[in-house]
């Protein structure tokens, strides 16, 4: 703070949690299985594989998001299209070490709502990075992209 300043502004939390929708590049940050309180459960419960997700804004703030599909094995469910998604569908009887997750670059998919005057970001959809669909790259990414792919140390001038 500047010695001379007198006025103060105070930053809005109401939109720490948000991003624009559309899709955006991110890493997972971390990973458990998770247990929820659910109305469409017998017992009242469902268990979820809580998947956090590390984004940085244009601004370099960081937003973490989760993403938390119901742990079940049907090729319908959520929870498998997200494995299919991110290429680590185990085999039959195969274990899935969910920690292996971590650090895994994703493109997630993000839809807001907005309750009592305040916008949320939900992720609806995570897909390993380079799947087809990219998110759009930033002009810091891209411009650092365009400098390793015109890097003249790198080309061999040798029979010009």
């Amino acid at each position: 703070m500047n010695k001379s300043q007198s006025l103060l502004i105070r930053k809005s939390d109401r939109n720490k949690y948000y991003l624009s929708e559309g899709m955006h590049n991110g890493r997972i940050f971390s990973v458990e299985v998770k247990e929820f309180d659910s109305i469409y459960h017998d017992s009242g419960k469902r268990n979820a594989l809580n998947i956090k997700v590390e984004f940085i804004k244009p601004n370099g703030e960081f937003v973490y998001l989760y993403y938390a599909p119901t742990i079940t094995w049907s090729e319908k469910g959520k929870f498998m299209k997200m494995l299919h998604d991110l290429d680590v569908v185990p085999a039959e009887g195969v274990e899935l070490d969910v920690n292996a997750l971590i650090g895994m670059k994703v493109t997630a998919t993000i839809e807001n709502v907005e309750r009592d005057d305040v916008v949320y970001s939900n992720i609806v959809r995570i897909q390993k990075r380079g799947n087809g669909t990219q998110a759009k790259v930033s002009n810091d990414e891209e411009s650092e992209m365009l400098k390793q792919l015109f890097n003249v140390d790198d080309i061999d001038f040798g029979d010009m």
